[in-house]
């Protein structure tokens, strides 16, 4: 066994891996064993050193399986190259120079995917099977993170196969195309900071779990489902009174699409001036993206909003395909108003051009849904309806009456206050002897 067997040195497209700590010492190991002089302890520190690392791996991603076959195809899917960018783009769609480099590149790591680690571990006199070829993580591979868990043993079965490098491209670029590359393909949410950042733990919130507004999931489930289908779309605001569920009504969005392409990236209001940037990010992406602003207002002396309007439609740059926003607003306009801005003032002649600034920030978003608080009836409809899925044991009339108290006592109706209050009922202990609720 020789160093160059690994063939690393030849990689045109994939060369970021070799920067990785555990192929490093894959490397140190290999040239250690084709070296006479190097002392048995050496190999073997080398050896576990490299265990180690695969071993941490597999728990931070929850691999089963052979260590070495998993980490080297998470290389695989991780890096960020020319080609992988190109498969997320366009899938199969590339130029004859970047497929032919490709090509090269996939008869290396295969190579290096098959690289016999049972081999070394037997010429050392070491049985570490057990934990280094039949791992079993603390968790379970079918997590938020790893969506595409199915596709990703596909592609280990074929790398481990005698697959023509040709059929197996076809199948990395279409993964790359699916699931996206990189940090695309870990995370479904992301916020900003100079760059994106996953969401590690993102809302599991789905639209079936709001209750009410149906007429408003079916307009923000139209435009989405018309965007991820690669039709054109609106930006959408969502604007109502507090507690009514427009945030849920958007994070819902990223769990009910996220496996078919979606993601979101989450902005606060000071971030909007960084929207060029993103631009930028996000045109560079085969994957389709959801601008999240919750909670977006401006007071009237915050002028911050000339420049992030002329960001969404009316500067030179055009918007990328790729992505939309959606915001939430207490404000339909977004900007604060005062009846001077209607009123003549001895300060400003042309006093209609002011107000309809301030409106032609809202005129971007071509769609925009109205969340109002529910009346009595609503309300109760929710709590009914929230006590049947959460199996709360309480005679309906007994539970409507203190329903009514807490929101006489709180925050006044909104699925908010309903959800808050079925929370405190089933933290309460009450007997449950019956279900009331089937």
């Amino acid at each position: 066994m020789s160093n160059d067997g690994l063939n690393l040195q030849r990689l045109l497209l994939y060369r970021q891996i070799l920067k990785d700590e555990t192929i490093r010492k894959a490397q140190e190991l290999v040239l250690m064993m084709d070296t006479p002089s190097q002392k048995l302890r050496s190999v073997e520190k080398c050896y576990f050193a490299m265990l180690q690392s695969l071993i941490k791996a597999a728990e931070r991603n929850k691999w089963n399986g052979d260590l070495w076959k998993n980490h080297v195809l998470e290389l695989i899917l991780d890096d960020e190259n020319i080609f992988s960018l190109a498969c997320e783009k366009n899938g199969e769609k590339i130029s004859a120079g970047l497929y032919q480099s490709a090509l090269h590149d996939i008869a290396v790591l295969k190579e290096l995917f098959n690289f016999n680690l049972p081999e070394i571990a037997e010429k050392l006199g070491m049985n570490t099977s057990v934990f280094s070829f039949n791992f079993q993580s603390d968790g379970s591979e079918d997590h938020f993170h790893t969506p595409y868990i199915f596709k990703f043993h596909q592609l280990k079965e074929l790398f481990t196969q005698d697959e023509s490098p040709r059929a197996l491209l076809s199948s990395l670029a279409e993964f790359y195309h699916v699931a996206g590359c990189g940090t695309m393909r870990k995370f479904h949410a992301f916020s900003w900071n100079k760059g994106l950042q996953g969401i590690e733990n993102p809302d599991p919130v789905m639209l079936e779990d709001l209750v009410g507004y149906e007429y408003q999931k079916k307009i923000l489930l139209g435009n989405t489902e018309a965007f991820i289908s690669g039709k054109k779309a609106n930006n959408i605001l969502l604007y109502g009174e507090r507690g009514t569920g427009k945030s849920s009504s958007v994070k819902a969005l990223l769990n009910q699409f996220g496996d078919r392409g979606l993601r979101m990236i989450e902005l606060g209001k000071r971030q909007l001036l960084e929207l060029p940037d993103i631009i930028k990010t996000v045109s560079k992406r085969g994957l389709n993206f959801i601008i999240f602003i919750d909670d977006l207002s401006f007071e009237e002396f915050e002028i911050d909003y000339k420049e992030i309007k002329a960001s969404i439609d009316g500067s030179l740059q055009a918007s990328p395909d790729n992505m939309i926003l959606y915001v939430t607003s207490n404000r339909r306009h977004l900007i604060k108003e005062n009846w001077s801005d209607r009123k003549p003032s001895g300060e400003e002649v042309h006093i209609s051009d002011t107000y309809q600034e301030k409106l032609s920030f809202a005129d971007r978003f071509g769609i925009m849904i109205s969340y109002q608080s529910p009346g009595q009836e609503e309300y109760l409809q929710i709590i009914n309806e929230l006590a049947r899925r959460n199996k709360v044991a309480m005679p309906p009339k007994e539970l409507e009456k203190l329903a009514l108290q807490w929101e006489r006592k709180y925050h006044g109706c909104s699925g908010r206050t309903a959800q808050q209050f079925i929370t405190h009922i089933m933290a309460s202990n009450r007997p449950n002897a019956e279900t009331w609720y089937s």
